[in-house]
């Protein structure tokens, strides 16, 4: 049995999360307008050191806003944008995830579950924007700019094609877009999938890729490797109990 590999040729599917958008409203208009406002009062502080004659000539003659009032706004842009960094930093979630092997209080086909849950780290809430899968089933390659991602239903035929049974083989929760991914207090989080020892023998790995918006609009992605780890822990369940 051979699970938790990568896919070959696919080291961007690493686990570590990414900011993948920022919000064109609450980041870019604002960085926008810095921009414009620091070369007006450029423009000015140059015009201001011309000689009269010169400033006389097109383009000098051209009147912008007064170095007084530039700069006003200027420092409240700057102040604006250094704000909104240190805010999307306190807000920013920090979406884990963790799997574990439980006894089989499921219904499922073997004695012992492999169980993925997900979690925000973060102080703050996010809502999901999308959640998607890729199933890699044993020996597969496919290179990395050809890996599919999927949505729940598809996901779920694909298993199914390879054999498995939902509900007795594997278990995914049905995520969607809107779903909030709440703070985590308990430290217990939400399953994400539930995977048999006859699942697990049949993939090499299976991925969720999802992706979430926080307080200020930036889109964070995380893409969760949901069998690392669970040969080694499932071998060492089953060789507990024959010792």
């Amino acid at each position: 049995m051979t699970v938790g590999t990568a896919l070959p040729g696919s080291g961007h599917l690493d686990d570590l999360q990414h900011r993948v958008h920022r919000s064109p409203l609450l980041f870019t208009a604002p960085v926008v307008l810095l921009t414009v406002l620091a070369s007006m009062t450029s423009w000015e502080i140059a015009k201001s050191n011309l000689s009269p004659a010169v400033r006389d000539d097109w383009p000098w003659r051209l009147a912008l806003l007064d170095q007084e009032a530039l700069g006003s706004l200027l420092a409240v842009a700057l102040g604006f944008v250094f704000a909104r960094a240190q805010y999307s930093r306190t807000v920013r979630p920090i979406i884990g995830w963790n799997g574990h092997v439980s006894g089989n209080t499921y219904g499922m086909s073997s004695k012992y579950v492999w169980v993925v849950d997900i979690r925000n780290g973060g102080m703050h809430s996010a809502v999901a924007e999308s959640v998607e899968y890729h199933v890699q089933p044993k020996g597969e390659q496919i290179p990395a700019a050809e890996i599919p991602w999927h949505g729940y239903q598809a996901t779920i035929d694909k298993l199914e094609s390879l054999g498995l049974r939902i509900g007795k083989d594997f278990d995914l929760n049905p995520f969607a877009s809107g779903f909030p991914l709440s703070t985590d207090i308990d430290g217990k989080g939400m399953y994400a999938a539930r995977l048999s020892i006859p699942a697990i023998a049949l993939l090499d790995n299976l991925y969720i890729r999802m992706r979430v918006t926080d307080a200020v609009g930036d889109t964070h992605e995380r893409i969760l490797h949901c069998l690392r780890g669970a040969e080694v822990e499932l071998r060492s369940a089953l060789a507990t109990d024959e010792s």
